[in-house]
């Protein structure tokens, strides 16, 4: 990348986020207030005036040392141009964008269901494996009902053996994910779920009525006892979601973590609460050692808390 590609990358930010706070051009480093922090978060149309946005417009990369904004970007640079840049602006980012970031280069396999997952009610009731998986089940508060609403399956062979198998489907019923979790107690990998892209995956989608309120959980099984879930399938919102939950969700979003995850739910709470989602975002803080399974789903009174804006 030449001085013009250099100049011009720093016009397009600074068109976007306003005056710099530092630019060191031979570092190739600049730094703005961050958009996340700053809009997306508190809601100031200005920014918050701390500059903690910082762009290496060499290596292509940013990060936000406040909220550490790069976890589901991969802190590419183009991520910043595709959401707050002009038509213009994502134009001529295309032409020069190194090779190795450009979104979907790594080519995955196709998603499929493994061949070794059996429904529960295609195998007898005698089989013994059938038993151990039905028992785990059941010591997780998970009834029939819940099994068939979400085609939840099992495997007693191959990879996948002695592994309970959810499924995911995107909006258009086509398989997007699955989690696979063992029954037995030893197993180091509790775990084991395929090689797919993530950065867009809304776990669940098919089922998500975005006309009510909406649950983010923590966990596929969290899901399981609370109404219209998403399964983050851990502690962090993809932008993807961010931004369809930005769009589409019409009523609450309520924010329910396991109670080892508190300052995460609060990080959450926060990212999501600027602009037109503003007073919409609730948050539920668990009983010590809890979490939605135990309860199943029964959230205590006193649960919901009120963080300061």
């Amino acid at each position: 990348m030449d001085n013009t590609d250099e100049s011009l990358i720093v016009d397009m930010l600074t068109g976007m986020f306003g005056d710099n706070h530092m630019h060191n051009e031979y570092k190739h480093q600049i730094s703005f207030d961050c958009p996340v922090c700053s809009y997306d978060i508190k809601g100031l149309d200005k920014g918050d005036g701390k500059g903690n946005l910082e762009v290496n417009y060499g290596d292509h990369v940013f990060k936000c040392w406040a909220c550490a904004e790069t976890h589901n970007t991969k802190g590419h640079l183009g991520w910043l141009i595709e959401r707050y840049g002009g038509k213009k602006d994502k134009q001529y980012y295309e032409l020069i964008r190194p090779d190795e970031f450009v979104r979907g280069e790594k080519n995955y396999k196709k998603l499929e269901l493994p061949k070794e997952y059996h429904k529960f009610d295609d195998i007898s009731d005698v089989f013994p494996e059938k038993r151990r998986a039905m028992n785990y089940l059941k010591s997780r508060g998970i009834t029939k009902e819940i099994i068939d609403k979400y085609d939840i399956g099992f495997s007693f062979e191959g990879d996948y053996a002695g592994r309970i198998i959810v499924p995911s489907y995107n909006n258009e019923g086509k398989l997007n994910y699955f989690v696979s979790r063992s029954w037995n107690p030893k197993t180091k990998m509790k775990y084991k779920n395929p090689e797919a892209d993530k950065e867009f995956l809304i776990f669940n989608e098919s089922r998500i009525n975005w006309e009510e309120d909406i649950w983010i959980v923590e966990g596929v099984f969290d899901g399981f006892f609370v109404p219209n879930s998403i399964p983050l399938l851990g502690k962090f919102l993809n932008d993807n979601l961010w931004e369809v939950l930005y769009e589409r969700a019409k009523k609450d979003i309520i924010i329910c973590l396991d109670d080892d995850a508190w300052d995460d739910a609060q990080r959450l709470y926060y990212k999501l609460s600027g602009g037109k989602l503003y007073g919409r975002i609730k948050l539920v803080k668990l009983p010590e050692g809890k979490d939605l399974g135990d309860l199943r789903g029964v959230i205590p009174d006193g649960s919901f808390v009120e963080l300061e804006k």
